[in-house]
């Protein structure tokens, strides 16, 4: 009857502790799904411009979101779901084509995974059957709101980061369907519209990618994008981005009832 009582309570202990670890295991098919907005590489911010975002999908289908140049004078942010992914134990496998028609295989391995962080390695990765080696470690945050109902609207504001090239008001006018207009001010203060822009905004969470075209500061041509971080407070909006000149750009703006009225249109 001891040694009954005895093994009993052994097949009690190893019941529960193997209960216990299973439930200890973090079920990453589950904690995986939904965007994921890079912030840091090897333990470094990322410059604004050069995040990407990851979405993976309850089908087992990724979309990758990133700035793309297509040549010397155009870039822009683009979103493509060309991409599927399995897992197994700690580590992602990815198969895809990108915007660029490369094609691509990559293996993640997942090194901390949770609710609000996803950082891992890229042991293995392939681009057009060629194996590239990447020691980096990339840590990204979940987005939690996306912010598609507070964003659209009329905002008027300016750049507040002294020395900036960009003193002048401006107007943005952000469309529910990710379209937007914008509006400057010619050397008569007279409000443009600029009717070439085609403009359209990508939402992540906190971060804005927006494609544009023709730098009207710089003087460039084709078409370009910019990404910002920002924050609303009611019809307060703040803008930043950190660029390559090691300097944080701001904007400030708040939400106005209409745009202006233009004099004129021009290309």
């Amino acid at each position: 009857m001891k040694n009954f009582n005895r093994w009993y309570l052994y097949a009690l202990i190893a019941l529960l502790f193997s209960g216990c670890t299973k439930d200890d295991e973090p079920d990453y098919a589950d904690l995986i799904q939904g965007q994921w907005v890079n912030t840091l590489i090897n333990g470094q911010t990322v410059l604004t411009d050069a995040t990407f975002v990851m979405e993976f999908k309850s089908d087992h289908t990724e979309l990758y979101a990133s700035g793309f140049q297509w040549d010397e004078n155009n870039k822009s942010w683009e979103e493509n779901s060309s991409y599927t992914y399995s897992i197994k134990e700690n580590l992602i496998t990815i198969d895809g084509t990108d915007v660029l028609d490369d094609s691509y295989h990559m293996v993640f391995k997942i090194l901390s995974l949770s609710q609000e962080v996803f950082t891992y390695s890229i042991p293995e990765f392939t681009l057009n059957g060629e194996e590239i080696a990447d020691t980096q470690t990339y840590s990204c945050v979940r987005v939690e709101n996306e912010n598609h109902t507070e964003f659209p609207g009329v905002w008027y504001g300016h750049c507040i980061t002294e020395g900036s090239a960009d003193s002048l008001y401006h107007y943005w006018h952000y469309f529910a369907d990710g379209t937007y207009d914008y509006y400057y001010q010619d050397g008569n203060s007279n409000w443009i519209k600029k009717t070439d822009n085609n403009g359209r905004y990508y939402l992540y969470g906190q971060l804005m990618a927006s494609n544009y075209s023709h730098d009207l500061l710089l003087g460039g041509t084709g078409r370009a994008y910019e990404c910002w971080n920002f924050t609303l407070d009611g019809n307060t909006m703040v803008w930043t981005g950190w660029r390559e000149n090691g300097v944080t750009i701001t904007y400030e703006m708040e939400k106005v009832a209409s745009p202006p009225e233009t004099l004129k249109c021009v290309i």
